[in-house]
């Protein structure tokens, strides 16, 4: 069995047995459909096999030409299209808008940016002009709790994955040579998910993973930088694209067929036999249960006689990084990293003080309130 193969096997029975996913994966299996072109440098056939699926249809670029125009588009839920995307004909283009438009959900990666998100979703995001090197680097997960990224970060804080290397227990994202770093241009309307200060310190922006909706049926693009395979990622970066990816296909699913997904985290009382051929404990004994969210701050949880309101405004302040109030190891309260190797501006709530990135507060403020107090926070 190939590693891909037993990678998505992993994560079919971690949703279905551990995520309390059950109902959605069988969703899937059932009506999901994917539909991947494949590009210069992006291989989707490697992983697009193992993925659950009704039906998996990989284009290879030698017959794009010829099937591309004849191919119905909206008889898939989710289109893949791989870097680069220039094989693609500029006639396509309205199909391709059109499949968003009607509700669906289009993936791009890296030089696909300029080929493909550029000309036909103008305004969005786009290539900053820099080109990065070959390279391993540090992520930060920004939406924990977002559909795409659902159980990502529980998953990959497993044992399983751990060392004794705090380094080496980062979420890690591989770049290859020359790959587009990602400008957002819209930034009310385009979501990060995931960012690295690394690369945005090397090559002006950070953005790793990012959407934005299109249309008024609920179509999204979805676009990342590098690929989706990331063999140079390790375990942890391989197992975390396989669950984002698998999570898009989950989320229209659901959406399209009205299935309310649980949210209850881990099931406790789960239990599994290892495959035969896997020489490992059970996975009960490989996994932990995280910690409970009920220690965040929750309009049933605010005293009555406390000064927090939901109501109640607060100005977002530029932080004096000179000032001796202020350490950089203090933790934001959006990604969870503090200030140590950060350059660009910190800012905080001021009724209640807490520290935000400057790409961190520009996400908070559209979700409207503080995340620690609950205010409304203004400029």
């Amino acid at each position: 069995m190939s590693d891909w193969k037993n990678l998505y096997s992993e994560v079919r029975k971690r949703k279905m047995e551990a995520l309390n996913k059950k109902d959605v994966v069988k969703a899937v299996e059932k009506h999901g459909r994917i539909l991947a072109i494949e590009g210069e440098y992006e291989k989707p056939q490697k992983i697009i096999e193992h993925m659950y699926a009704a039906e998996k249809i990989v284009i290879k670029r030698k017959m794009i030409t010829k099937k591309i125009r004849s191919i119905d588009f909206n008889d898939f839920d989710v289109l893949l299209i791989g870097c680069s995307g220039k094989d693609i004909p500029t006639s396509v283009f309205s199909k391709i808008r059109d499949f968003v438009l009607n509700g669906n959900y289009l993936i791009t990666t890296d030089w696909a940016i300029q080929s493909i998100i550029e000309p036909i979703f103008p305004g969005y995001i786009k290539w900053n002009r820099q080109r990065t090197a070959d390279a391993v680097v540090p992520c930060q997960i920004l939406e924990t709790n977002h559909p795409f990224l659902e159980g990502v970060l529980g998953e990959i804080q497993q044992s399983k994955y751990k060392s004794n290397d705090t380094k080496n227990d980062e979420f890690k994202w591989w770049l290859e040579t020359r790959s587009f770093p990602i400008e957002v241009l819209n930034y009310n309307e385009v979501k990060i998910l995931i960012n690295s200060w690394e690369i945005k310190k090397k090559w002006g922006e950070g953005a790793v993973l990012v959407y934005f909706n299109y249309g008024k049926k609920g179509g999204k693009v979805i676009h990342m930088i590098s690929h989706t395979h990331l063999q140079k990622g390790g375990i942890k970066g391989k197992y975390a694209s396989a669950m984002i990816l698998t999570n898009i296909l989950d989320e229209k699913i659901s959406n399209k067929l009205g299935i309310q997904q649980k949210n209850q985290g881990y099931i406790s009382s789960w239990e599994e036999t290892p495959h035969p051929s896997q020489n490992q404990k059970p996975l009960e004994e490989q996994w932990v249960t995280p910690q409970s969210n009920n220690n965040y701050l929750n309009p049933s949880s605010i005293d009555q006689n406390s000064n927090v309101s939901l109501t109640t405004t607060s100005q977002i302040v530029e932080i004096d990084k000179n000032s001796s109030d202020f350490s950089f190891g203090s933790k934001c309260i959006y990604c969870g990293y503090d200030f140590l190797e950060y350059t660009n501006k910190i800012y905080k709530c001021k009724e209640c003080g807490i520290p935000y990135h400057e790409q961190c507060i520009n996400q908070q403020v559209n979700e409207g309130i503080c995340k620690n107090c609950q205010r409304i926070l203004l400029w």
